[in-house]
């Protein structure tokens, strides 16, 4: 009954980080496509592959052929935003919305063209404009910028050519020149210049045979209104060569090797993978012990985004969703950890800061024999 409790504890207080956020964050890149939805987004992802990778050790299995490890707790992670995530601009495309393509048409220098072929003109624009991703500037706050500034699309005048059939004329063809105009999307910060992202989870660690022991992490499938499933499962390996080699040495050093996936429905996937190596040494009892660890490792992260983007009506005429994919790797390249963990009877607590592009912090609380 109490290990019951314990992990409904450990899974209600995962679930309800994502919770928390993806309904928003779908809301708000429905708002958003091309260049804006990947600067928008871009800092959460390392941020999140920062996290993925870390708390997977705190400390170096025992170099031995067999030996009964065994160890279930809760890992927190918190990956620190730098002072420039906040604000991101770009120069890229853009699918302009019903609403902003009207404005452009009706600020639109038609001059030149005869009034008797204005109708048509004006629709082969409208066609130009909502046709195909638009280039613009872009600029303003990322997700985890401040929640009372917003995005910015900057289009800038330009000449148009566009080509039309009238009946009795044949194909007929105008240029056209579009005003410069900002549209405002309305879209803030959704973390509204939070310090940093955090992220828990379950994990469980088995060993020890030949110097290796097995790490894992898990989510049975959830499902988020709104949003759809959300499933997360991660493994991972350490092993210390001195289980075989028999050479002594002042503190115990293994190779890692750390993967995971996760996936929030059909708008969001996360991959993460860590391999390097880790050391540590233990100071005192079996059960009453300091042991300080370290670690160096290379890492890799990549978050896939799908989802619908509706770009409304233009002079009642329904245009197309558009169906958006994109992905992005994480910054973080490497990290050095350095951290130490407490054993208090059959309990671990650790706590460790890593170094790299994204800065990071772990903590964890295991019950283990």
């Amino acid at each position: 009954m109490k290990k019951s409790l314990f992990f409904t504890l450990i899974f209600a207080f995962v679930i309800s980080n994502f919770i928390l956020y993806a309904d928003s964050l779908d809301e708000t890149l429905e708002s958003l496509s091309g260049e804006a939805a990947e600067g928008y987004v871009n800092p959460i992802v390392s941020a999140f592959g920062s996290n993925l990778n870390g708390g997977w050790f705190h400390k170096v299995p025992k170099g031995k052929l067999f030996g009964i490890n065994v160890e279930f707790g809760l890992v927190f992670m918190g990956s620190m935003f730098p002072d420039d995530d906040d604000y991101f601009s770009a120069s890229g495309d853009f699918r302009l919305t019903g609403e902003q393509v009207e404005a452009l048409v009706n600020n639109a220098d038609f001059s030149t063209v005869d009034p008797l072929l204005l109708n048509y003109a004006q629709q082969a624009l409208i066609d130009e404009l909502t046709g195909e991703d638009f280039g613009v500037n872009v600029a303003g706050p990322t997700i985890v910028g401040p929640s009372d500034e917003s995005i910015i699309v900057s289009v800038e005048q330009k000449d148009i050519v566009v080509e039309f059939d009238v009946p009795g004329l044949g194909t007929q063809s105008e240029t056209i020149t579009i005003q410069q105009q900002d549209f405002d999307l309305g879209v803030g910060g959704l973390l509204d210049e939070a310090p940093l992202l955090p992220l828990a989870a379950p994990q469980l660690s088995l060993g020890t045979i030949y110097g290796t022991r097995a790490v894992f992490r898990y989510m049975p499938t959830y499902p988020i209104p709104d949003v759809g499933d959300f499933d997360y499962f991660g493994f991972g390996i350490q092993h210390n060569p001195k289980a075989w080699l028999k050479i002594p040495l002042p503190i115990d050093i293994c190779a890692s090797y750390f993967t995971q996936s996760m996936n929030l429905g059909d708008y969001v996937t996360a991959n993460a993978t860590a391999f390097g190596l880790n050391a540590s040494k233990t100071l005192g009892f079996k059960f009453l012990s300091i042991t300080p660890y370290a670690g160096y490792m290379f890492e890799s992260s990549n978050m896939v985004f799908k989802y619908s983007y509706e770009p409304g009506v233009v002079q009642g005429q329904q245009l197309d969703t558009v169906n958006i994919k994109f992905d992005i790797d994480g910054k973080n390249k490497s990290r050095l950890t350095l951290g130490t963990t407490l054993r208090l009877g059959v309990f671990n607590i650790n706590a460790d800061y890593n170094i790299g592009k994204y800065n990071s912090f772990t903590a964890g609380f295991a019950i283990g024999i």
